[in-house]
């Protein structure tokens, strides 16, 4: 705790000066029966609650206040949106030597990749013959990971609507006044959906400054490698390619490591004003004085 006109403490100097040096001249007041209050008004009990009144009156002034520095539990590092296929090949397996299916594996691996991602806000957008947005960009990375178990294949059709997807992604990130702007694909296949071209796709991540991370899941003939490099590094992003789980889960930490997650946070200072308490004593007092002057008129 302490005071924010602390000077004001030095007012109690003058009051005890005032006591010591000062008499009160009776000779020099005209009130009706001036000599009895002042009589009554010497006692010690009389005399403490003057004082408390004086006391507790200056220390409201003063202004006492506690501070607390409070850091935010959420800090704005980087608005990310997950763009995952969810077309029907990705209920297929990675590869003849693994047999793992493709989308129970990526939910696996997403889950634990949103739990990472401590201080930035994560948005979804699934996508399959159409692209549709599963959650806005959101710091409740809990509901978002509970959503995801959910997720089926064929739930947005059966084709590849690639530009589509990332155009979704766009749609969320561009009222974003994140730091870094960043979209994760994933697909396991071409573009053979959707109504939106890939130079006007491009040119949507360019103009919000969005970068792009390309995952091409499965076996190299499945999707367009080129395509999705090309997407990725003419945004300042990276292509990966994942043949099996672990190769899958590796991409997503090599992700997680390039766009850090942790963000130097602010302080926010909270002030608690406590003149209110002093004050209160002060009233208290003040009428107990004057009921006991009162009193001892009578």
């Amino acid at each position: 705790m302490h005071f924010e006109y602390p000077w004001v403490l030095s007012v109690l100097l003058l009051f005890l000066f005032c006591e010591k040096k000062c008499p009160l001249r009776l000779d020099l007041l005209y009130f009706p029966h001036i000599e009895r209050i002042a009589k009554s008004s010497r006692g010690s009990l009389v005399q403490a609650f003057k004082w408390m009144v004086i006391t507790g009156s200056v220390v409201a002034l003063a202004s006492p206040v506690v501070t607390e520095e409070i850091r935010p539990s959420h800090a704005m590092g980087r608005d990310m949106v997950l763009v995952i296929d969810a077309s029907r090949s990705m209920d297929e397996p990675f590869s003849i030597v693994t047999r793992q299916n493709k989308f129970e594996t990526l939910k696996k691996i997403l889950k634990a990749f949103i739990e990472k991602r401590k201080n930035d806000r994560l948005g979804l957008v699934v996508f399959g013959e159409f692209a549709y947005i599963a959650s806005p960009v959101t710091f409740d990375h809990r509901m978002l990971a509970k959503m995801v178990p959910y997720l089926e294949v064929g739930m947005a059709g059966e084709r590849t609507a690639i530009y589509d997807a990332v155009a979704m992604a766009t749609k969320l990130l561009r009222a974003s006044d994140a730091k870094t702007r960043v979209a994760v694909l994933l697909t396991d296949g071409r573009n053979t959906a959707g109504k939106i071209p890939l130079p006007v796709t491009m040119k949507l991540l360019e103009q919000y400054g969005i970068k792009l991370y390309t995952i091409g899941v499965g076996r190299k003939g499945d999707y367009d490698p080129k395509i999705l490099k090309e997407m990725a590094e003419t945004t300042g992003g990276k292509f990966f390619s994942a043949s099996d789980p672990k190769m899958l889960e590796e991409v997503y930490e090599t992700i997680d490591r390039l766009e850090p997650s942790e963000v130097e946070q602010q302080p926010v200072v909270q002030t608690r004003y406590l003149f209110s308490y002093p004050l209160f004593v002060a009233a208290m007092s003040l009428l107990a004085y004057l009921l006991m002057l009162n009193r001892s008129e009578v």
